[in-house]
């Protein structure tokens, strides 16, 4: 995780990193640009293939390219979904599994905005996707003193 440093994720949120052998999804705060959450020492020395660093309001996803040796960031904000057309995005909301929602540190439900567009051939296609949490549920993170 050393190798991971932005300033573009929300100052604290949630993490949701696929690692090749584990997956982390934990409250976080940034610290010198690095997401710090519970057990992350003990994955300093591994790379996410897929991180997205969330709050209610902003994703930021990194996607690591080992062949490139790089990260792609790509930022995704709820300001843009205001300025969307509003029959293009539709939101959902996804359960949490209870056995991690009840410890109190994770919300009971994310919030995935699908952002849909039209192809050169006038068909509706899934451009991208942001993910959130309600902003009660992002107080979990101050709850959970575990970060």
């Amino acid at each position: 995780m050393d190798s991971f440093l932005t300033n573009n994720a929300p100052e604290k949120g949630y993490i949701l990193a696929f690692y090749p052998d584990t997956l982390v999804f934990e409250p976080y705060t940034l610290k010198d640009g690095k997401p710090v959450f519970k057990g992350c020492e003990a994955l300093r020395d591994q790379i996410p293939w897929e991180c997205h660093l969330f709050d209610h309001e902003k994703e930021c996803r990194r996607i690591y390219r080992e062949s490139a040796g790089d990260w792609i960031e790509q930022i995704f904000t709820r300001a843009e979904e205001r300025e969307m057309d509003p029959d293009l995005l539709f939101e959902e909301e996804v359960l949490v599994k209870p056995e991690y929602a009840e410890t109190g540190r994770l919300p009971q439900t994310l919030m995935i905005s699908n952002r849909y567009r039209y192809s050169e051939h006038d068909t509706l296609m899934l451009d991208n996707y942001r993910i959130g949490c309600r902003p009660a549920d992002h107080s979990a993170t101050e709850k959970g003193g575990v970060l």
